[in-house]
């Protein structure tokens, strides 16, 4: 049977748990992949650092994934451009991304911006030739928190809930608590 102290070593130890796996629980953005405006391809796209502050260099990631082989589609030209509001705030011309010399796949690319403020931005990502060909340009937009996001409840929150709901049952079983 269990004690008081026992109960209470029991809790503590299980609120410690909870918070070191909070606290060492990587914060990441995953890659967003959209489909093209047209369909042609998929692009993917994810910033470094995940939430990016203003004044210091992100990295905008940008793939181009072939819809049928979801692999990196090469020889894409592209422009991106980036707006917070109506205001164009960054873009680059029209670019070529290769291939990779030894898998003949297509390369991720990398951008280098500052936002200089808080705020919500979109990324524009407009293909306009794929290997060599021109077509009809196609778009995907994605949307960039750079400062302090608003907090959610990602999949930690759903972890603590169920340890701390099946952790409050045993503990009253335990101990003869009815609540």
């Amino acid at each position: 049977m269990f004690s008081r102290i026992n109960v209470k070593m029991s809790v503590i130890s299980l609120l410690g748990i909870v918070v070191v796996s909070m606290i060492i629980a990587p914060a990441y953005a995953d890659q967003v992949v959209k489909p093209s405006s047209g369909g042609t391809l998929n692009i993917g796209f994810e910033t470094n650092p995940s939430t990016p502050t203003p004044g210091d260099q992100t990295e905008l990631k940008i793939s181009f994934i072939n819809k049928q082989t979801n692999t990196l589609q090469p020889h894409v030209d592209y422009k991106v451009s980036v707006t917070q509001g109506d205001n164009k705030v960054f873009g680059i011309p029209v670019t070529h991304v290769g291939a990779d010399p030894t898998s003949s796949q297509g390369l991720l690319v990398t951008i280098p911006v500052q936002f200089q403020t808080d705020g919500t931005y979109q990324v524009t990502v407009e293909v306009q030739t794929i290997l060599f060909q021109p077509i009809p340009p196609e778009t995907a937009t994605f949307t960039v928190v750079v400062g302090q996001p608003v907090p959610e409840f990602g999949p930690m929150a759903g972890i603590v809930i169920a340890i701390s709901t099946i952790s409050v049952i045993i503990l009253s079983k335990k101990t003869q608590l009815h609540i």
